[in-house]
């Protein structure tokens, strides 16, 4: 039963030691230092071979530390006269795990008593000590000072233990003494009193606070798996003719043992006051692989284990993720405005962005993180979903996760967060200015005071401060301006700005007050400066009305020369054509020869361009009427009368006494001065073989 009882504190052992805090901000491991206080007392040589079983367990104690790890071993037997006596037994990590065992292994003792001094001097010593984790194992299987001293007595010794100091007290057997359970206090008590107890209460124990590091294995086929990455993985392994080879993926990689193999196995060392057998039986090999182990399936190349236990490290860190006001998740982090952000975290594989998925292997997950901001640290405690405000200045966030229960990873945040800045702006001099003949009567100019958020500048802001652009509006205005002048002076914070007139001259119109915007916006690093200001220029004008108006008698003159043009364009001043005339008038070919089959044809009325864009002359036209190939026949040239209903012929004498062409059934007289027709006229044109009949007003 006893054999079955240490190799269950073995496990726990295991355990406790995996439950140390991994910073995933510093790639140096943290320091920890375990005070255990070993019973050596007469009980567990009697009789029995207890003191084999402990002794077995501490040497897994030594096996199991790592290199920035210590362990000073205290033996009860030390301290019955007080607690002068140091740790009997100092073990480095960095030393090397055969070299630690072996220390362990070779130690004899003369066993003694269950003196409570032996738990005092090692607590005191472990309060003295600085480290990121401090443990205190006690390890009994009887009760202190032979029973005088009670439960309760231990209980408010341990009341007083700083937070930074663990407490785990396993007690072996049924006389063991125990403490008051408070794990939120961290102080840890496991009880076995009988043998039907004992496997169930170190496994619930076990299972509940530390075998969460612990893997499920098959030990037949050494088959295992996780579900998130792994740095190390810790393979225990108990049998007499045990062997720990390499791990194999299921890809076929395998990963072979970071550290010398330690072997472990019961000491023929006992009490010189006894003459105890140790238990043959306890015999193991321990081995640490490190590497980058992804979530997958893997086997342990192990043969002739009665038992194995593999353990486990995750390979993880913390990560923080940001959302701004607007919900959208924050990608670059490099510079941040000022504002309000939502903080969530989660896990991320070491080294790497890519997110871990909560998995039970983790237990359960708390987040906490507190914020410094330009030095000032803020002393709430902020998790997944709070609301941060950031202010301008340095941010720090210091992130901290916690998972099965005494494991946490840390990771240290910085970020320049930027305000935005708003520039006021505010006239401290505005005056008049006069407008004579030659410009403005003085040279004066505006001063304009800026601020930052409603604060004076500094001369490193006012270093880097842009002109502002000023726009006077004279949109409305009858006058002109040219760009003014903006200037910074040697007064922070104040501009000085001088309108200007165009080459230095004012124009027509008359000067008044006239609106203008005085504005900045410009990127200083991430920030952007903006601010606005609109303010009125006022100016007098002191110039004669007729300098002022002088261009309206020239603006009188030219708009009379535009009506005068554009009337020209009026029927009342240009003749039209009429508006019935055909561009393609109708021509009717009658043959005097019978069996030829009459035609129609179209002649054609070519308008003159000039005479029709040209205001007050009169349109004019020339039309054929005749097919297009018949020769002996002169175009007509008309000329538009008054009325757009008449047309004068104008080539009248290329028509006098040609029989053969009449209008209306009328030839001209070689006497005709001027022979007007309408667009209606009937014109016939005969020769030989043909007659041709043409009305200028159909188609």
């Amino acid at each position: 039963m006893m054999r079955r009882l240490f190799s269950i504190f073995i496990v726990f052992v295991l355990c406790m030691l995996f439950a140390i805090p991994i910073s995933a901000a510093n790639t140096n491991a943290p320091t920890r230092v375990i005070h255990v206080v070993y019973d050596d007392s007469g009980s567990m040589y009697a009789g029995q071979d207890t003191w084999s079983k402990a002794k077995y367990s501490m040497e897994v104690f030594a096996a199991m530390l790592g290199e920035t790890d210590r362990m000073n071993v205290y033996f009860m037997s030390d301290y019955q006269s007080g607690t002068t006596a140091n740790a009997r037994i100092t073990l480095d990590g960095k030393d090397g795990s055969n070299a630690n065992v072996s220390k362990i292994h070779g130690e004899t003792t003369r066993a003694g008593d269950t003196p409570f001094d032996s738990v005092v001097k090692a607590y005191s010593d472990l309060n003295k000590v600085s480290a990121d984790e401090k443990w205190l194992v006690v390890l009994t299987d009887g009760a202190f000072e032979d029973g005088a001293l009670a439960k309760n007595e231990i209980d408010q010794f341990f009341s007083q233990k700083p937070d930074d100091i663990q407490v785990i007290f396993l007690g072996i057997g049924p006389d063991a003494a125990g403490i008051t359970d408070k794990p939120s206090h961290g102080i840890h008590n496991v009880e076995a009193k009988t043998s039907s107890q004992i496997l169930n209460r170190i496994t619930d124990i076990c299972t509940r606070v530390f075998n969460s590091n612990k893997l499920d294995v098959n030990v037949d086929k050494g088959s295992f798996s996780f579900d998130v990455p792994m740095s190390e993985l810790i393979v225990f392994a108990q049998g007499a003719n045990v062997s720990i080879g390499g791990i194999e993926g299921k890809d076929g990689s395998s990963a072979r043992s970071a550290k010398e193999l330690v072997e472990v196995k019961y000491s023929e060392c006992d009490a010189i006051n006894f003459d105890s057998m140790p238990d043959t039986g306890l015999l193991g090999k321990i081995a640490t692989f490190r590497d980058d182990f992804p979530a997958d399936e893997y086997v342990a190349e192990v043969t002739g284990a009665e038992t194995l236990e593999i353990y486990y490290k995750p390979n993880i860190e913390v990560a923080a993720y940001l959302k701004d006001s607007d919900g959208h998740d924050v990608s670059d982090t490099s510079n941040l405005e000022a504002g309000e952000y939502t903080v969530s975290f989660g896990f991320v594989k070491a080294g790497t962005n890519e997110a871990v998925p909560y998995s039970t292997l983790l237990g359960d997950v708390s987040y906490e993180a507190f914020v410094t901001n330009n030095g000032v640290r803020d002393d709430k405690s902020y998790s997944s979903g709070d609301t941060l405000t950031l202010t301008e200045g340095t941010v720090e966030i210091d992130v901290t996760a916690y998972y099965l229960d005494y494991n946490s990873v840390s990771t240290n945040l910085t970020f320049n967060i930027f305000n935005n800045k708003s520039i006021g702006f505010q006239v401290i001099d505005n005056p008049t200015y006069v407008v004579d003949s030659d410009g403005f009567k003085e040279e004066e100019y505006i001063r304009i005071e800026a601020k930052i958020d409603g604060e004076k500048l500094t001369r490193e802001q006012w270093d880097v401060m842009d002109i502002p652009r000023m726009h006077i509006d004279t949109s409305k205005k009858d006058f002109k301006l040219g760009e003014p002048t903006v200037e910074k002076t040697e007064e922070i914070g104040i501009f000085r700005v001088k309108p200007n007139l165009p080459n230095g001259k004012p124009t027509t119109g008359t000067y008044s007050d006239c609106p203008y915007t005085f504005t900045l916006e410009q990127k200083v690093n991430d920030e952007t400066w903006s601010g606005e200001m609109a303010s009125s220029l006022q100016m007098q004008d002191m110039r004669s009305w007729w300098e002022r108006n002088y261009d309206l008698f020239i603006k009188l003159i030219v708009l009379a020369i535009i009506v005068l043009f554009l009337a020209g364009y009026l029927p009342w001043f240009k003749n039209y054509l009429p508006r019935s005339l055909k561009n393609r008038p109708l021509i009717r070919c009658v043959p005097d020869e019978l069996g030829v089959d009459p035609q129609t044809l179209s002649g054609r009325v070519e308008k003159s361009l000039m005479s029709t864009i040209i205001p007050y002359v009169s349109q004019t036209a020339k039309i054929r009427y005749v097919p297009m190939g018949v020769a002996g026949f002169p175009k007509m040239e008309v000329r538009a009368l008054r009325g757009r209903r008449m047309m004068r012929l104008t080539n009248i004498n290329s028509f006098a006494r040609k029989d053969n062409i009449t209008f209306d059934g009328e030839t001209i007289d070689k006497e005709s001065k001027r022979f007007d027709i309408s667009a209606g006229v009937t014109i016939v044109a005969t020769r030989p073989g043909w007659r041709y009949t043409c009305n200028p007003n159909q188609e």
